[in-house]
């Protein structure tokens, strides 16, 4: 057994996604996956469905200042507040207007806060109806990828501060990592983070419950004309299926299934930095 920081268990709750034209990228989430939107008091727009749910937000265009994670309780909360404090990280203010108060952020390396909280419950129960197919699909918000240029300070800080742990670890042949998968909960991973030139978003994905809700995804998305721009395959590392499309800023949006669950004694496995690694049926996605 390991040991486990406060952090455990955690889910990924919601992010934050800007952009300098809101309609486009509002229009996309709603049809495309069943996301009412609420415009909320400070000026963003919660995009939300069964079991997922983002924050579209005036800004840079694809920039992504925040991820906020759930934890069960305030005392879990408190708890991993005392444990980030220990481990000389600050703990900030939450940005997040989903969260109740007691949530708290801390900022990684690369500049983005993490948030940690618990969901007001007036937002928590309440979902909006949208007129789209896409609302009876399942697909819970899983996991969120980024990309960093100096990958090494990364893995050190949302393993080591934070606690995550370690599933999965791609390396080059002298041992070097270029990806860490990081689980909070027996989930294969709800954060990873690749090496790659920039520093930016990848992709954020949605866990569905079958091959053939892929099948009924992509059937859906084909209706709207928006074409797959990867897969689909199936991951080396988490061992599930998936296929991904780019919403109208070029973000990746993963559709999932079959995630991998970690048993506890399971940590920092490692795989070959190669195109197979990131997909057994074909063609790989190499950020680097």
């Amino acid at each position: 057994m390991f040991h486990r920081s406060p952090l455990w268990p955690a889910q990924l709750d919601h992010f934050r996604l800007d952009t300098d034209d809101p309609l486009p990228l509002i229009a996309f989430y709603q049809e495309a996956l069943g996301m009412a939107p609420t415009k909320l008091n400070d000026g963003t727009v919660l995009m939300q469905a069964l079991a997922r749910r983002l924050v579209i937000g005036p800004g840079l265009r694809g920039a992504q200042p925040y991820i906020a994670f759930r934890v069960q309780t305030e005392s879990q909360l408190e708890a991993l507040r005392r444990h980030v404090i220990g481990r000389g990280v600050k703990p900030l203010a939450s940005p997040t207007p989903v969260f109740a108060s007691g949530a708290f952020a801390v900022r990684d390396p690369d500049g983005r806060l993490a948030v940690f909280g618990l969901p007001r419950t007036e937002l928590a129960d309440v979902i909006p109806v949208v007129d789209s197919c896409a609302a009876e699909l399942p697909g819970r918000l899983q996991h969120v990828v980024v990309a960093s240029n100096d990958l090494a300070p990364m893995l050190r800080f949302y393993e080591e501060d934070l606690g995550f742990v370690v599933s999965d670890y791609v390396v080059e042949n002298d041992g070097e990592p270029t990806v860490g998968f990081f689980r909070s909960d027996p989930e294969h991973h709800s954060f990873a983070v690749f090496r790659c030139p920039e520093t930016r978003p990848d992709h954020h994905c949605y866990e569905t419950t079958s091959w053939n809700d892929i099948r009924d995804w992509a059937d859906h998305l084909a209706r709207l004309d928006i074409k797959l721009w990867w897969g689909p395959g199936r991951h080396g590392p988490g061992n599930n299926l998936f296929f991904m499309v780019k919403d109208p800023q070029g973000y990746l949006v993963e559709l999932s299934a079959e995630l991998e669950i970690v048993p506890d004694e399971v940590t920092k496995r490692s795989w070959k930095h190669e195109e197979r690694t990131l997909n057994l049926w074909g063609p790989g996605f190499m950020r680097s």
